[in-house]
């Protein structure tokens, strides 16, 4: 019965038909150490599914961002687990990125014609690694807060504009921007650079080997 119900569906949409289009694309031989940009997609996949569990219970006010947090995690079925997995998720990102970031390095997978691959995959670590900053932030514990005081002190450092952007970045602070730049601003940059990731990759396939 599905059988039917799918070929009457392709017949109208052509749905399976674009499919098997799109997925008839050759793969070279590979290592394992291949596998982590479909590794990282799943991880974004995850981290978007917890995210928007979490968007119902977080509260972004500096008096009572902790207090949801910690609603979340002993008051609400599940809770506990979709925030840690989020949380160590964060980090298991990051490292997955920045894993196949070294490996398209070390294979040499970021030269002609795939410039703008390489390009728009280091701008999606840079998103990654804000997004996580970000994160932290918004529970607004010790954690939080050391992390955004070590942040604005790094901050200062940079030569020429490091005294502008420390202001830039104490005037401007608050949670609710905080958590509207991890849930809106960030998102939408790295949905669009990994539209662009896959459209490039598409077009120019899987670097072979060296």
């Amino acid at each position: 019965m599905m059988a039917k119900f799918s070929d009457w569906l392709d017949a109208r949409s052509g749905l399976r038909t674009w499919l098997r289009a799109k997925k008839a694309q050759a793969v070279p031989a590979h290592s394992f150490f291949f596998c982590f940009g479909g590794i990282s997609l799943l991880i974004i996949i995850l981290q978007v599914v917890g995210g928007i569990f979490m968007l119902f219970y977080y509260t972004p006010d500096p008096k009572e961002a902790l207090n949801s947090i910690d609603y979340m995690s002993n008051e609400v079925p599940l809770g506990w687990l979709v925030r840690n997995m989020h949380r160590w998720g964060a980090t298991l990102l990051l490292a997955s990125v920045f894993t196949h970031l070294v490996t398209v390095f070390y294979r040499k997978a970021y030269r002609n014609p795939r410039e703008l691959n390489w390009i728009s995959g280091v701008l999606q670590f840079f998103v990654v690694f804000l997004l996580v900053l970000s994160g932290i932030i918004l529970p607004w514990d010790w954690r939080a807060y050391w992390s955004y005081s070590i942040w604005v002190d790094y901050v200062a450092t940079w030569p020429l504009v490091g005294d502008f952007m420390k202001a830039f970045v104490l005037d401007t602070f608050t949670i609710y921007r905080s958590f509207i730049t991890h849930i809106v601003i960030l998102p939408l940059i790295l949905f669009a650079l990994l539209a662009f990731h896959f459209k490039m990759v598409r077009k120019h396939g899987i670097s072979e080997p060296l």
